[in-house]
């Protein structure tokens, strides 16, 4: 999707250097390495092309139920999102090298991972609270209705959207993507953990591609879900999306960080044995 597709890129990016590991880090010039020069080309030629299908074949859907069809779409933006399907990986991956060469493996993690929950954050509630609802809705189900709250939800849409048109372009877009992402991240962090012989370093490529997602579905996904709840209660309470987004990130994040996630946590402690850091 157009409002989501800016995080999963730098999500997208920053797991490439994370991944990367200590070459990264000793690196002098981090864009001239093989690492960065690979995730470039997955990014423009992998990943880039799997969200323009979508906004060529589903732009409502892509959209968010914004746009009624592809010629509603200013050219700009059109252009815009596929050049920013491939700058913002870059920006994560600068951004992930940057804190590997201060020593800040951990943070490099959280940085992708960041980019995870404010994409499922978008999807889950949206700027209207609605955003489930709008991604469960395929109009071609409908005979190319526009989108109304709660059509999303209704008879014949909600886990139908699993056999929907827009469903089976993702399939495609997965078959497409997922295979080379994960393999070279696997590849990546088999890599690194064999080259530092950290107590990780017997795990597969399969296996560290299962603890990336893992990581996405479970830390990413589980955050933006609370967030979202804690978005919803302030909502009842403030009767505005805006403020309530406003107050519910930061204070979401923070009891997150604070609870699970800082240096000494349960949950920090947990990720750096995994991770071998």
């Amino acid at each position: 999707m157009v409002e989501v597709d800016v995080f999963w890129a730098y999500a997208i990016g920053g797991s490439c250097a994370a991944a990367a590991g200590r070459p990264l880090a000793s690196a002098s010039a981090p864009l001239d390495t093989p690492h960065f020069t690979r995730t470039l080309l997955l990014l423009a030629l992998v990943w880039a092309p799997t969200g323009l299908l979508l906004l060529l074949r589903h732009p409502s859907w892509e959209t968010m139920q914004v746009a009624d069809n592809f010629a509603a779409i200013p050219p700009w933006l059109t252009l815009g999102f596929g050049l920013t399907n491939v700058t913002q990986g870059i920006v994560g991956f600068l951004v992930g090298a940057r804190l590997l060469a201060h020593g800040r493996s951990y943070a490099a993690h959280i940085s992708w991972l960041l980019g995870y929950f404010a994409m499922f954050f978008v999807l889950l509630y949206g700027w209207d609270g609605r955003g489930y609802d709008r991604f469960l809705y395929d109009r071609d189900m409908f005979g190319g209705v526009a989108w109304t709250p709660g059509a999303g939800l209704q008879p014949r849409a909600g886990v139908h959207f699993l056999t929907s048109s827009v469903a089976r372009t993702l399939y495609l877009d997965g078959v497409y993507l997922l295979p080379p992402l994960l393999y070279l991240i696997g590849r990546w962090h088999r890599d690194d953990a064999r080259r530092s012989n950290n107590p990780q370093a017997a795990r597969s490529i399969v296996d560290w591609a299962g603890l990336h997602l893992g990581l996405i579905f479970g830390v990413a996904l589980g955050a933006a879900g609370f967030t979202a709840l804690v978005t919803h209660q302030l909502f009842t309470v403030t009767g505005d999306h805006l403020i309530a987004i406003t107050i519910a990130v930061p204070l979401s994040l923070t009891v997150l960080w604070q609870g699970l996630l800082a240096p000494g946590r349960p949950l920090q402690r947990r990720l750096a044995r995994t991770l071998g850091l």
